[in-house]
């Protein structure tokens, strides 16, 4: 009788990471989409700037992080649940994720920073702490592998 509950209540678990995956990819692919036909009108009105392109490109940088996380919870918690995976695909799939993660911090930084120079230098505390704060995350990164491959030599 316990299997049987613990059946439906990973099917019912399935099927919401199932739902909220593909609610994730397709808000993904409409921020894409949107991103892709706001280009081609700047383009076509001639207001085209390398700002609003920057712009779009952290949007896009942004939607492929969604898309990545919605695979990552499909994969480990739908298709791979009990399976046992080395820690090295494990790592492998953390730091990928991670690192679209801080791609998409840094380069909204970026873009912050580059926009706050042009129009209220004294506005740009936010948006250099921004920046720290992608860099940090990336160190962060290096010592997790630091120490996780430390850890494996043992």
């Amino acid at each position: 009788m316990n299997r049987k509950k613990a059946k439906i209540i990973t099917n019912i678990s399935n099927t919401g990471y199932i739902i909220g995956c593909s609610i994730l990819y397709i808000i993904s692919l409409c921020i894409i989409a949107t991103t892709v036909w706001t280009i081609t009108q700047d383009i076509l009105s001639k207001t085209f700037t390398v700002y609003l392109l920057l712009d779009e490109v952290g949007l896009i940088v942004f939607s492929i992080a969604v898309i990545d996380v919605a695979k990552y919870l499909m994969v480990e918690e739908v298709l791979r649940p009990d399976e046992d995976r080395p820690p090295q695909e494990l790592r492998r799939t953390l730091t990928k994720f991670a690192m679209i993660i801080a791609t998409a911090l840094s380069l909204e930084g970026l873009v912050l920073t580059i926009e706050m120079a042009k129009t209220d230098i004294t506005k740009i505390l936010y948006p250099v702490a921004v920046l720290i704060t992608g860099i940090l995350f990336i160190i962060g990164i290096g010592v997790y592998q630091r120490l996780n491959a430390m850890a494996e030599k043992k």
